[in-house]
């Protein structure tokens, strides 16, 4: 069961966001009367507490909506805290300031422009008339209620009962200060001076201090701040998120202080019980853990990074067979590209489908650094043509830019005269909005969708079954597989593939197109019986980026009495 969600949840319809929280599974059947004070923006929301915690932020704005989120999911922890602990009773001393809180919100809001005099007439009277009938509660109840969930307050029944009365005199005195206003009399008003200032007694006031720095200690927040404040990839961000929003979700909150080495050791054990691989689990998993608690650790003085240490210790499994296409299964997938698909797809994937296997097979490159080229990626010099793979077009696993040599191979094929056809844009999706921010997108990308058409495609459609079920990935290792094979310059290899250096040294200077073509050149064609089939490089407008999910649109056509099945 999902207990919080880690950002601002935006509605399908209006696209307004919100935050959206289930109570911890630790207070599922605590009777939870009191509402719960949400700041948003300038202004406090008194929500009510059921099985979910829902208030609108107020605001289609992302950005906007982030920022509000983390201040009101702070004071939605600091009040599960306040109900972790037992209630305080109240003094006769604070009960008197509580009802002077009251007083003065009454009096000076009311300053410039009291009102008519009828108004507090009325209100004497009638305040007067709920106290004779025993109807106090009800009349000034939720308004203590509201006081005590702005001022972190959790007392026991009896205290309550008392605060409740306790305005009762102080609103009475209040409306008399506002009548004489109304008739113009605006005498100093001595009897504020009978009201004691509001001081919390010791534990609350510790919460109350608590709660002003625990924001900064929330997990999201902490993720949020290493990455506003670092050159990080925004899709690691929420890669990072994700994983983040699984740890909270079995330890039931997300303030880093709470964090234990149970916890971490918890969470380890259930995704080992899930089947992940160690790699997974320390690499993703556990990494987003331990890069937000070590930030916090770093900045803002957390004690200790307690998920320093835990990790999935097992033996990584044993490869299932070779890791890369034979050359038979590589020759089959090519060959079947001059067939292209039967299936209704778009245009720029049935460019993928025939391109994108080639482009591998002669790069070693990543799928989606393959799929998310454009037309202006594709550049000459000296009349060498080479690819310039770059974030900007999308991501990159180093977020660094290169270039990688293009086999005269894939020029015979037409490569380059279909990009010259594309135009500048993208060739294997359907472009973005001019004003978008490639780099900025997250979740799946079409790039990446374009690539996940192309492992369908060969699994499912040509039936060849994936080493360590990777289809696209594959590649990357046959095309190792042959350079080692056909002696290509190891550092000119791993520059055109996008591999970090093992030496420092190997970054200086600069692989001209000629010197990586040199290199390229050595592999030798793949030999297929080729056909004139070209997929179309017909032009297709940009989309804007979809907005719900299909599952969110689903009922919503049931409930229109439209067909059931929806065309995806």
């Amino acid at each position: 069961m999902i207990l919080r969600m880690p950002g601002p949840w935006k509605h399908p319809d209006t696209g307004v966001y919100y935050l959206r929280q289930r109570r911890p599974k630790e207070f599922v059947s605590t009777q939870i009367e009191e509402p719960v004070a949400i700041p948003v923006a300038e202004a406090t929301r008194f929500v009510k507490v059921g099985a979910m915690v829902k208030v609108s932020l107020a605001t289609k704005d992302r950005e906007e909506a982030k920022a509000r989120y983390r201040e009101a999911d702070a004071a939605l922890q600091e009040f599960w805290q306040r109900y972790r602990a037992s209630p305080q009773p109240l003094t006769q001393k604070q009960i008197q300031a509580l009802a002077g809180l009251l007083y003065h919100q009454l009096v000076g809001m009311m300053d410039s422009e009291p009102g008519e005099e009828g108004i507090w007439t009325a209100a004497l009277r009638l305040n007067q008339g709920k106290m004779e009938r025993g109807e106090l509660d009800g009349w000034f109840g939720p308004s203590v209620d509201e006081l005590f969930a702005r001022e972190g307050i959790r007392t026991d029944p009896l205290s309550r009962t008392r605060v409740v009365h306790a305005p009762f005199g102080a609103v009475q005195r209040a409306a008399e200060v506002n009548l004489r206003k109304a008739q113009g009399d605006y005498t100093p008003d001595e009897g504020a001076k009978r009201f004691p200032v509001w001081e919390p007694s010791g534990e609350a006031a510790a919460r109350t201090s608590a709660s002003a720095s625990a924001g900064k200690f929330e997990l999201f927040v902490l993720l949020d701040h290493k990455f506003d404040t670092q050159s990080l990839k925004e899709k690691t961000r929420e890669d990072y998120r994700s994983y983040l929003k699984k740890f909270v979700e079995v330890i039931g909150h997300s303030d880093a202080r709470r964090v234990t080495k149970d916890d971490v050791r918890q969470w380890r054990d259930k995704l080992m019980a899930e089947g992940l691989t160690p790699k997974t689990i320390n690499d993703k998993y556990r990494a987003a853990l331990s890069v937000v608690l070590s930030h916090a650790v770093d900045e803002f003085s957390l004690v200790d990074n307690v998920a320093k240490g835990i990790r999935d210790k097992r033996k990584a499994p044993d490869p299932k067979g070779p890791k890369g296409y034979d050359a038979i299964q590589a020759k089959t997938i090519l060959a079947a590209t001059f067939k292209g698909t039967a299936k209704a797809i778009s245009a720029p994937h049935r460019r993928a489908i025939f391109w994108v296997p080639w482009i591998c097979a002669y790069t070693g490159l990543r799928v989606t650094e393959v799929t998310q080229l454009r037309g202006v990626d594709v550049r000459t010099e000296g009349g060498t043509p080479f690819l310039f793979i770059t974030p900007e077009a999308g991501s990159t696993k180093s977020d660094k830019a290169w270039t990688t040599a293009v086999h005269p191979h894939l020029v015979e094929l037409g490569l380059l005269s279909m990009f010259k056809e594309i135009g500048d844009g993208p060739a294997f999706y359907v472009p973005y909005p001019a004003e978008t921010n490639l780099s900025d997108i997250t979740g799946s990308s079409r790039a990446k969708e374009a690539g996940n058409r192309v492992g369908e495609w060969i699994t499912a459609d040509l039936g060849i079954p994936a080493p360590n079920d990777r289809p696209n990935h594959a590649w990357r290792h046959l095309f190792t597989t042959l350079s080692r094979d056909l002696e290509m310059d190891k550092q000119a290899r791993d520059y055109m593939m996008g591999s970090s250096p093992e030496d420092a040294r190997e970054g200086y200077g600069d692989w001209t197109p000629a010197t990586l073509m040199r290199e390229i050149e050595k592999l030798p064609r793949f030999e297929v019986e080729e056909a004139t089939y070209r997929p179309s490089t017909e032009r297709v407008e940009p989309q804007p980026i979809r907005g719900a999910p299909l599952k969110r649109l689903v009922p919503k056509l049931q409930r229109r009495g439209r067909p059931r099945k929806v065309a995806s």
